[in-house]
């Protein structure tokens, strides 16, 4: 086995050159901003910070850290209502599930909302566009799985979203 103190220090590694690149690329919100508003969205800057946004009439938004881990975390928040279990185990239950079956969403429940996340630690200049092109549509889909599994209805049908109330599933 390998030290772990005996590991490269990749924050404090020479950039290859005096630093002017690293330095001239605009912060990861402001790339973040950008790819936005390159694929149409109209995005904004909440009180927290974050780049918030409507992306299939679904309010969405993306935290930056602008520091040396540069990670991008996009994410949106849904109020849970009937027909969802009000179990908290049952709702957790299904968090637990779509969290080991999926590498790229996380969910969470807090109280009555579900929060669907997707995070992504990004090399300098990475295609922070195509990123957003990908994980977008992938934090909706967790909250589309993710209800589907905890009002029993069977997601394997098809990714149409079917709803079915004819029969109810054992």
């Amino acid at each position: 086995m390998s030290d772990p103190t005996a590991l490269p220090n990749f924050n404090n590694q020479p950039a290859g050159n005096d630093g002017a690149e690293t330095e001239a690329q605009p912060s990861l919100r402001d790339q973040v901003v950008t790819a936005l508003k390159a694929i149409e969205l109209e995005p904004t800057i909440d009180k927290e910070g974050d780049v918030a946004f409507v992306f299939s009439e679904q309010q969405m938004f993306v935290r930056c850290t602008d520091d040396d881990s540069n990670v991008l975390r996009i994410f949106g928040q849904w109020a849970l209502e009937d027909p969802v279990p009000a179990d908290p185990m049952e709702r957790m239950q299904v968090c637990n599930d779509l969290n080991v079956a999926f590498n790229l969403v996380k969910t969470a429940v807090a109280g009555d909302t579900l929060l669907v996340t997707s995070e992504h630690i990004l090399p300098r200049g990475a295609d922070v566009r195509g990123l957003l092109g990908l994980a977008v549509p992938l934090v909706l889909q967790g909250v589309q799985l993710w209800h589907q599994r905890a009002t029993g209805q069977d997601g394997a049908d098809g990714a149409e979203g079917q709803r079915t109330d004819a029969e109810p599933q054992a």
